[in-house]
């Protein structure tokens, strides 16, 4: 076991050198600001897609190119099972390590994004993952293009009708299991400055 540790911490060291003597530390540690990617992963993508994002025009080509665009078969108004292209096998497995990781970061929106189509899919995780590997690939691509660290946004505070339509839909759902539930008009206040 001390043999086979020993061979990785050289291996890492190996790779840390190749990256310095490419020049691209920089590029390697701007990677490493966004959630769930680590040393290892970011010198996985740069050895696949390179520091310079100048060959690629937009990050859906970038997307494309790697093989996480979402697809888009629609017929009718309605929506078909629709597979992602082949892409470079090597940089799809890396970004959906990374993006198991960064599903598990906490107050994370990449979290948030992760569950909500969970649970829009039927419970299924393959999807949702897809899903988080495309966004962690639209973030790479910014932080390559413009050298800028990764910036964390949070999600969108909802619309007002939007949360009420909320309230009132989980207040329905309560009623039908059997919970009564009475609302405080101070409490709906303060729901409404926030």
């Amino acid at each position: 076991m001390a043999f086979l540790e020993q061979q990785i911490l050289d291996l890492d060291r190996d790779i840390l050198a190749k990256i310095q003597e490419a020049g691209l530390e920089p590029a390697w540690e701007l990677l490493q600001s966004v959630p769930g990617i680590q040393q290892r992963g970011a010198a996985s993508i740069l050895a696949e897609t390179g520091a310079d994002m100048k060959q690629f025009p937009s990050s859906k080509h970038f997307s494309s190119w790697a093989g996480v665009c979402p697809g888009n078969n629609r017929s009718a108004d309605k929506n078909h099972g629709s597979r992602t292209t082949g892409g470079n096998p090597w940089l799809r497995s890396t970004l959906t390590e990374c993006a198991w990781a960064a599903a598990a970061i906490k107050n994370s929106y990449l979290k948030e994004k992760f569950w909500r189509i969970v649970g829009r899919s039927a419970g299924k995780k393959a999807p949702a993952l897809v899903a988080v590997a495309h966004n962690l690939l639209v973030e790479i691509y910014e932080v390559l293009r413009t050298g800028q660290p990764y910036q964390d946004r949070h999600a969108p505070r909802l619309p007002e009708l939007q949360k009420q339509r909320m309230i009132r839909h989980h207040l329905r759902r309560l009623g039908k299991l059997g919970v009564n539930v009475r609302c405080n008009p101070s409490a709906v206040a303060r729901a409404k400055e926030t």
